[in-house]
């Protein structure tokens, strides 16, 4: 359970990390389900109440994908090319392709900056307007279509703490060219944040790093 009471977790929900993958988001995935059936079963949820219109809302909102092709599937001018869509292939690969550009991925041989970091901020701020236009072809694509949103915002919050993070922390999976140095004066501490989601902007701060074992042991 996250610090929000009755609201679960898993994988890049519950803090990001290179290490996890897919095995571990999934393992975590297991645990939050048996810990919110558990909540549910000591009668924990009992005060936590949803309306329909909430769960109508949130319908809409799921299977929007699908409906959006369902109505402009007959627009495809070649292959899967449509004016009116991108499917979640195609917005991966542009995903990707943006990260790894600008945000240190193995093209560039694991290097950004400050102002690679903002031009990818500025380009993943174009993407999600344009997911907005995502199209399922069918409930795999529907997964894929949510995978992709997902990853969207969980690129964008690394792309933020990237930027907000001014040192090279080897192995932190990315040099940043501006500030090759460790700094542990400065950044020995935990990045956090926190998004706004009326406004989108993003607030950082740093949090104390404290070590079960100290180096000397």
């Amino acid at each position: 359970m996250t610090t929000i009471e009755g609201l679960f977790g898993a994988g890049d929900a519950v803090g990001g990390t290179p290490h996890a993958f897919s095995s571990g988001s999934f393992t975590e995935g297991r645990l939050a389900a048996k810990a919110a059936c558990k909540y549910i079963d000591d009668g924990k949820a009992e005060g936590i109440v949803v309306s329909d219109e909430q769960i109508n809302r949130r319908k809409v909102e799921i299977y929007k994908p699908l409906e959006h092709y369902r109505v402009y599937r007959n627009a495809i001018v070649a292959g899967s090319v449509n004016p009116h869509y991108i499917n979640p292939k195609q917005g991966l690969d542009r995903l990707q392709k943006l990260m790894d550009e600008y945000c240190g991925g193995v093209t560039v041989n694991y290097m950004t900056n400050e102002k690679l970091l903002h031009i990818g901020l500025k380009k993943l701020k174009i993407m999600e307007e344009d997911l907005e236009s995502l199209a399922a072809e069918d409930i795999h694509e529907l997964l894929r279509a949510w995978e992709l949103k997902h990853r969207h915002r969980a690129a964008e919050c690394v792309t933020q703490h990237t930027l907000f993070r001014k040192e090279t922390r080897w192995p932190g999976y990315y040099y940043r060219g501006d500030a090759m140095k460790l700094d542990d004066e400065n950044w020995h501490v935990l990045t956090v944040s926190r998004r706004d989601p009326k406004t989108g902007e993003y607030t950082m701060e740093k949090a104390p790093c404290y070590h079960l074992v100290s180096g000397d042991e």
